[in-house]
C-alpha cells in the first residue's frame, strides 16, 4: 500500500519559500541550512541565525461603550484641530481654543483613572491613539 504525504498548509508553504529565498542569497555556514548563514562583509564572514517571525498575537481591542464613545470623537476634534492651526493669524488662536474646550469635555467624561491615564499616554502619541491605549490599559468597569 501506497502512502500519501499530507497537502503542505499555506503557512507550511510561506516558511519553506521563505527559508528557500534566504538560502538563495547567503551561503550556509554548516552542512545544516537551518542553523546559520553567512553574510559577506569587508571584515570577513558574519555567522547570523536566520531571522524567525514572531508568533505573537495581535492585542485586543479595547471594550467601547457609548461614554468611551463619546471621548473617541473629542478625541478626533483634538486631533483635527490641528488643521485649523495652519491657517495663517488666527488658526493657532482658533486651535487652541477648539483643543481646550474639547480638552474641558473629556475631562467631564473620563473617570479620573482613565483622565490621568489618558494625560501620560498623549505626551508620546496623538490623541486618538492615546486614547486607544488608555483604554486598553484601564478596564471598562461596570456601571
Amino acid at each position: 500500500m501506497e502512502r500519501r504525504e499530507r497537502p503542505e498548509t499555506p503557512e507550511e508553504k510561506r516558511e519553506r519559500l521563505r527559508r528557500e529565498a534566504m538560502l538563495k542569497y547567503y551561503k550556509p555556514l554548516s552542512s545544516s541550512p537551518e542553523e546559520k548563514v553567512a553574510i559577506p562583509t569587508p571584515f570577513g564572514a558574519v555567522s547570523l541565525p536566520l531571522p524567525e517571525r514572531p508568533t505573537m498575537a495581535p492585542p485586543e481591542p479595547p471594550e467601547i461603550d457609548d461614554r468611551r464613545m463619546a471621548a473617541l470623537r473629542h478625541v478626533v476634534a483634538i486631533d483635527l484641530s490641528g488643521i485649523v492651526g495652519w491657517i495663517p493669524v488666527v488658526g493657532d488662536v482658533v486651535a487652541d481654543v477648539v483643543e481646550d474646550l474639547h480638552g474641558s469635555e473629556l475631562h467631564r467624561i473620563l473617570t479620573p483613572e482613565e483622565y490621568d491615564r489618558y494625560l501620560v499616554e498623549d505626551k508620546v502619541a496623538p490623541s486618538f491613539i492615546a486614547m486607544i491605549r488608555t483604554f486598553m490599559k484601564v478596564p471598562l468597569k461596570g456601571e
